[in-house]
């Protein structure tokens, strides 16, 4: 019977430690001061890597993501986010990787996404930067 208990509260006490080590993960993930997470393109492509269900996100303008964009990405530029992110976007818990043509684009449209509600938004940095790592 001793032996049943131990087990069991061994259980117990591996499944608190690593439902608080997620957790606290979780919790360092957005970035300090900011309503959205910045990561490397690296970074994001780990991430990427294991998560189920994310978007990519180009915030610039339509004529330049006709041109080129990054493989599966949504267009959604800066200047339109209001209108159409609730169409473009079916989910605002969904995890969301947004790149512009440069960093400063890419930071206006998370933290657009953010003051709207979207709750997973992370910034990416600019198309360039998506060049720089291609997928493996």
């Amino acid at each position: 019977m001793k032996k049943k208990i131990r087990v069991v509260f061994f259980l117990c006490s591996l499944t608190v430690i690593v439902f608080a080590a997620w957790s606290l993960i979780r919790s360092l993930r957005p970035s300090k001061g900011k309503a959205y997470e910045r990561l490397s393109v690296e970074e994001a492509r780990e991430y990427m890597s294991y998560e189920m269900k994310y978007c990519i996100v180009d915030v610039r303008e339509r004529a330049a993501y006709e041109i080129s964009h990054v493989e599966g990405a949504k267009n959604l530029p800066v200047d339109e986010m209001v209108e159409r992110a609730d169409k473009v976007l079916s989910d605002r818990h969904m995890m969301l990787y947004l790149y512009g043509a440069d960093e400063d684009q890419s930071c206006a449209g998370a933290q657009k996404l953010s003051d709207m509600g979207f709750t997973s938004v992370t910034e990416t940095g600019s198309y360039q930067d998506w060049l720089a790592y291609p997928e493996e």
